[in-house]
């Protein structure tokens, strides 16, 4: 996500666990999980620790993070609604309901679309491990959805990133990305070294069929050395390439790029959402 090479943070270490209805005490605590942290499980949680990365041996791993999204609203112990350069945006366009995080083109106040950015920094880090995402995606002109990891501890502007997923339906015949109906059929996976616009790695996956049309599973193995990724538990590409930053989780809607500039028939609300049943985290044990 070339457009957003930029960011910030540290914390303690240990291993986070997290439902949607544990206690709003908690609501300052940052977590950051090293290879080497290790708790044991809490709350709801502990009752997760059995589930493993699809596809994947879970005697291998250790449950780190789960959203569930199976509360009624946005978990703010867990999620910010907005980057920490951004302002407020008085116009919301997500919910948390029927088991999902859901997010949505839309225009605010002055008819302007906007981008929306979920994400965990300042609340969750993480330093290798495996993390993966359910989700369907959402379709039309300008549209970007995009699952990602970052990292902007550092000063200037060394910006370490893992594009797990980044999906352009507004690209239409002839682009690779969707068709004419500029529903998404293909979607990226880059990795940004951290000097601003050198990539480590990128593939792009075209011919995955309609992924609006029903939920995938979109996920990276990171180690110290190499990142492996995966789609409904499948290897589709593998870089090696040192990231030892922690990194943060986000999620987001953004608007541009590949996909083109947003219009009048970009499908707005809640019918054409970027739609997350679930977000985890593994360590390696």
């Amino acid at each position: 996500m070339p457009s957003f090479n930029c960011l910030r943070s540290i914390a303690p270490l240990a291993v986070f666990f997290l439902t949607t209805s544990a206690s709003a005490a908690d609501a300052d605590t940052m977590v950051t999980t090293s290879p080497k942290s290790a708790a044991p499980p809490s709350g709801r949680a502990a009752g997760k620790t059995a589930v493993g990365p699809y596809g994947q041996n879970t005697a291998k791993y250790r449950l780190t993070f789960s959203e569930e999204f199976d509360g009624d609203r946005l978990d703010t112990r867990i999620w910010n609604d907005r980057e920490w350069y951004d302002p407020s945006f008085p116009t919301i366009n997500y919910a948390v309901e029927g088991g999902s995080l859901k997010i949505w083109p839309q225009r605010d106040a002055n008819g302007n679309f906007f981008k929306r950015v979920i994400n965990t920094d300042e609340k969750f880090y993480q330093q290798y491990g495996y993390f993966e995402m359910e989700a369907r995606l959402p379709y039309g002109k300008g549209v970007w959805p995009a699952f990602w990891l970052y990292n902007h501890d550092h000063k200037e502007h060394f910006r370490p990133e893992i594009d797990i997923m980044e999906a352009y339906p507004g690209g239409g015949p002839g682009s690779g990305w969707s068709g004419a109906n500029l529903r998404p059929t293909a979607y990226a996976i880059t990795i940004w070294s951290g000097e601003p616009e050198v990539q480590g790695g990128y593939k792009m996956l075209e011919d995955m069929g309609d992924l609006s049309a029903k939920f995938h599973k979109y996920a990276v193995k990171w180690e110290p050395h190499k990142q492996t990724f995966y789609f409904d538990g499948k290897e589709v590409y593998s870089a090696k390439v040192s990231m030892p930053d922690r990194m943060y989780l986000l999620l987001d809607i953004l608007f541009g790029s590949a996909s083109g500039e947003p219009d009048d028939t970009t499908p707005t609300g809640k019918g054409n959402a970027f739609e997350i049943r679930y977000v985890r985290a593994w360590q390696f044990r």
